[in-house]
């Protein structure tokens, strides 16, 4: 009897020293599993923060069916910030079922410029740059197949665009360019010029232009972009500008995927964080007219 009882007495100390090593177990596991899902929230946080803008680029295939596109050279402008991308339509193109590819841009929200805001303006533009067989889609003669299109920022996460959904843009740059040929001194310029040259015009009168010290103008002409920052509030005040601010850009002539000429297609932009409640960014486009002087385009209004 009395060995029945020291034997059960025993048995429930083992029982109950069980239980507290299991609770005291129980506890680590838990303290750990919480510090792993701290630690992931943390990771989501900064994810978060480091957040980038989506713009999908939708490139419509039906419309240059007869162009035989193999090379595309892409750009895309946003917030001050400006991308190329060279897609190749036989290695790194995925073409869906109703003949179209979409192409993503990853933008930052916000930069040492500007932030990312609702109603600013960007652009796209797409150049068909070799066809199918390697051949070279540019001559002095025959614009490069291209398209450009513009948007405005409907929301601060992702948007879309799309490329050659019609041919309108290219085929009045193609009206223009044959009507340059015809023209002796044009076409002249159109085989010997070096040098293309965009003034961006901006009326001291538009917005609160006459008030920014932190403001970038953007111009792109063919894939080629080119930046530059001023102080307007200081550029005033050094040059004595009364009316109109001109910001000059001087390209190559000879790009990368070819000649610029006229008819091709051009943009200009100016972005500032202080620029308009509206936007941070205003654009503005035209068609190269001319290669023997500036081409001028009024982007602030």
């Amino acid at each position: 009897m009395y060995r029945s009882f020291i034997h059960f007495f025993l048995s429930k100390k083992k029982f109950s020293l069980a239980i507290v090593i299991l609770g005291i177990f129980s506890l680590i596991i838990f303290d750990n599993v919480y510090n792993v899902f701290a630690t992931t929230d943390n990771s989501n946080n900064n994810d978060n923060e480091d957040k980038k803008f989506q713009l999908n680029v939708i490139i419509n295939l039906k419309n240059i069916k007869q162009e035989n596109p193999q090379l595309f050279k892409l750009i895309a402008f946003i917030n001050g910030d400006i991308q190329t991308k060279i897609i190749d339509l036989k290695k790194n193109a995925t073409t869906s079922e109703n003949s179209k590819i979409t192409t993503p841009f990853y933008f930052n929200t916000s930069n040492e410029v500007s932030k990312l805001n609702l109603g600013d303006e960007y652009f796209v533009c797409g150049y068909i740059v070799k066809k199918i067989g390697n051949v070279n889609a540019s001559s002095n003669n025959q614009l490069m197949p291209y398209d450009c299109n513009e948007g405005g920022i409907a929301s601060t996460t992702k948007d879309s665009i799309g490329l050659f959904s019609t041919m309108t843009k290219f085929a009045e740059g193609s009206t223009l360019h044959q009507a340059a040929l015809k023209t002796p001194s044009s076409a002249d310029s159109n085989k010997n010029n070096k040098e293309v040259k965009i003034t961006l015009l901006n009326p001291l009168d538009a917005k609160k232009i006459k008030d920014l010290d932190n403001v970038q103008f953007t111009a792109m002409v063919k894939g080629e972009y080119q930046i530059k920052k001023l102080d307007i509030k200081n550029e005033i005040k050094k040059s004595k500008i009364k009316d109109t601010l001109k910001v000059p850009f001087v390209f190559n002539s000879n790009t990368d995927i070819g000649p610029v000429q006229v008819g091709d297609y051009y943009f200009g932009c100016i972005t500032a964080n202080d620029y308009w409640s509206k936007e941070h960014s205003e654009c503005e486009k035209r068609f190269i007219q001319h290669l023997d002087k500036s081409n001028d385009l009024p982007v602030a209004h």
